[in-house]
């Protein structure tokens, strides 16, 4: 299908500077950032959703009521790092697009997500990009997410792995694209701005 696009939710990590699985943390009262995610994922459309965690929080992920086109898939090591979680998640993707989306930027908005896919080329990767800065989610084609398995490497950070690849720039208007909460002063700083 011409428009349907997948997405890898990268939530697997140990989360040790955050002290508590960051998926888990309250987005609001009544959401975690997991839920929030892939809100913004299926209001654009997104036709496979794909949430890599790992064993401490399988229990709790499969409890949150989510659409039935999210699928799970284990990170058994998750100390051998993000691009692992990856090469795990982009395993089998039904779709020619698939976004790499890090739980720990829960601003993504499904307006951002229909922008990239917007712009969306077989042979390139796609980043939104504030004041010349590269930001959250990149979208891969097939063609590169092919190339993830021949990658033995897990100490390889994914902005080596595509210095190879063509990319396209897309300008966006917000700095929500370059945020991460990381610990638990940046979710604190968060949580005092929503109130």
């Amino acid at each position: 299908m011409e428009s349907a696009f997948s997405v890898v939710i990268l939530a697997s990590g140990l989360s040790e500077r955050m002290g508590e699985p960051k998926a888990l943390l309250r987005w609001d009262s009544s959401t975690t950032f997991i839920e929030k995610i892939i809100v913004e994922y299926s209001n654009a459309g997104c036709s496979e959703i794909i949430c890599v965690i790992n064993k401490k929080i399988e229990p709790l992920c499969k409890n949150l009521k989510l659409p039935s086109n999210v699928k799970f898939a284990m990170n058994l090591y998750p100390e051998w790092g993000r691009f692992y979680s990856i090469k795990i998640g982009t395993q089998g993707v039904l779709n020619d697009y698939c976004f790499i989306q890090n739980v720990d930027n829960p601003f993504v908005s499904f307006e951002i997500i229909k922008k990239i896919f917007a712009e969306r080329n077989s042979e390139a990767w796609c980043s939104p990009v504030y004041k010349e800065k590269g930001g959250h989610p990149i979208m891969l084609p097939k063609k590169i997410i092919q190339k993830l398995p021949q990658i033995n490497d897990n100490d390889m950070s994914l902005a080596e792995f595509l210095k190879p690849f063509k990319r396209i720039n897309i300008e966006t208007q917000s700095d929500l694209i370059l945020r991460n909460l990381n610990n638990p002063e940046d979710y604190a700083r968060f949580l005092n701005q929503k109130t």
